[in-house]
């Protein structure tokens, strides 16, 4: 149980660093690694996958109880 909840909180923190990392400065303009034309369609799927690892982890280690 240790181990899920410790990997889900690391997947958390990922993505939680992946959206502060994207996030626009007071001007409105995108970080540099975003201006690419694919980055806007691959961007959002990776931060979704470590959200729901995260998720799916923390619902089985508590589902392991």
């Amino acid at each position: 149980m240790e181990i899920n909840v410790l990997l889900s909180a690391i997947c958390f923190a990922v993505a939680s660093v992946l959206l502060f990392v994207a996030m626009p400065d007071k001007h409105g303009v995108s970080p540099r690694f975003l201006r690419f034309e694919a980055a806007p369609v691959l961007y959002p799927p990776v931060v979704l996958v470590f959200l729901a690892i995260g998720a799916a982890n923390l619902i089985a280690a508590f589902a392991a109880r």
